[in-house]
């Protein structure tokens, strides 16, 4: 029996009469996994000589990667400043306190002004004790602005990284379905064939069928 080389290329035939496909097509569960740990990865995996798409996806984490460690830097960065400039120029730590003394800093020039407020506001529960921990004096409302400035700058660089965390995780989902789809649609244009040493009446001779999906 001859076999056509335009036929036979990327097929074999095992001991049984089985045709097989020499090149393996790509896994789209494994595209998936591969795209969620690296975006992009999976698209590679799926076609290595066409993966534009994946690219994009690649590079769009990269992107964001940087832009999270970026702002994380300068997050620190400035409140590194911030603790500096409270010590230097308000004479108070802002180790271990929390958001709400940070703002009471920022908005009062002193310990006495911030509690009276709260007084005559009838807002009794955020009364500070007058304590050594909790005093503080700016000794220009200029130091005062650059602080509550810096303390903003802060604030904002943080409340930017929960939403690059999200459109990291919506990266690597779109990248992975999409590359999924691709290994998908892949397997399924394998052309599906069967071999057989007997006829469809059980004689003997040669049975082949070939099917080739679009």
């Amino acid at each position: 029996m001859v076999v056509e080389n335009s036929l036979a290329q990327g097929i074999e035939f095992d001991q049984s009469g089985q045709i097989e496909n020499l090149e393996e097509t790509p896994n789209p569960k494994t595209a998936l996994l591969i795209s969620f740990v690296v975006p992009g990865l999976g698209h590679h995996y799926v076609d290595n000589e066409n993966w534009t798409r994946g690219k994009i996806h690649l590079g769009s984490e990269i992107a964001l990667l940087a832009g999270f460690f970026g702002l994380s830097a300068r997050a620190n960065r400035l409140e590194g400043n911030l603790n500096i400039l409270a010590r230097s120029k308000a004479g108070v730590s802002l180790t271990n306190r929390n958001r709400e003394f940070e703002l009471a800093v920022a908005n009062f020039d002193n310990l006495d002004e911030y509690n009276d407020f709260q007084l005559r506001t009838r807002r009794w529960q955020n009364v500070l004790p007058d304590t050594p921990e909790n005093r503080w004096n700016w000794e220009t409302d200029n130091d005062r602005f650059e602080f509550r400035d810096t303390r903003d700058r802060v604030a904002n660089s943080e409340n930017q990284l929960p939403t690059l965390l999200t459109l990291m995780v919506a990266n690597r989902l779109l990248s992975g379905i999409n590359a999924f789809s691709r290994a998908r649609d892949m397997s399924e244009r394998i052309p599906e064939a069967s071999f057989s040493y007997l006829n469809e009446f059980g004689e003997p001779g040669v049975t082949a069928h070939l099917k080739i999906n679009f």
